[in-house]
């Protein structure tokens, strides 16, 4: 008779919500401080991602008597990344839309910049130009930048979920 698996559900829910409040921590942290993210804080992140992808996969793993293959594995990190990428994207957007609006105006202006040095230096037609300017303006907004969140953490949390995986299952 086979065991069945236990569900991820509950472990996904427990983690993604503590990994989600985590990085709105950050992102409240660095406001609070005026403070810019680094190459520190982007490799401290990463360390904490892995932490928390790890630890839960480790959990379900013991409580499903050692059990674990990686397809199980990939489900958790997808889903962890999920529910935090989810809560994580959605104060973004309330972060920049309501919070920290001058981040995004500030955003629209160097790339604007950019864009028009683009521009002069390729010496681009009225038309061409009024496109890239337009372009310009729709990666600069409070969805875009939550939308990007959350699909760098579904990223993450996938390759995580994979690499673990591989090292915890059992053949």
């Amino acid at each position: 008779m086979q065991q069945e698996d236990l569900p991820v559900k509950p472990y996904a829910s427990k983690f993604g919500t503590i990994f989600g409040a985590y990085s709105i921590l950050i992102l409240v942290l660095l406001y609070a401080f005026n403070y810019e993210s680094d190459v520190f804080i982007s490799i401290l992140n990463f360390i904490i991602t892995v932490a928390i992808v790890w630890y839960a996969i480790h959990l379900y793993k013991i409580d499903n008597e050692g059990l674990l293959d990686l397809t199980t594995s990939i489900k958790l990190g997808l889903a962890i990344g999920v529910i935090g990428g989810l809560i994580y994207g959605g104060y973004t957007y309330i972060h920049y839309e309501f919070i920290e609006p001058e981040y995004i105006s500030e955003m629209k202006s160097g790339m604007e910049a950019e864009m028009e040095a683009q521009i002069q230096q390729q010496q681009m037609s009225d038309e061409e130009a009024e496109m890239t300017r337009n372009m310009s303006g729709v990666f600069a907004s409070p969805f875009v930048l939550g939308t990007i969140g959350l699909l760098s953490i579904i990223f993450k949390t996938f390759l995580v979920g994979l690499i673990v995986g591989m090292i915890k299952r059992n053949n």
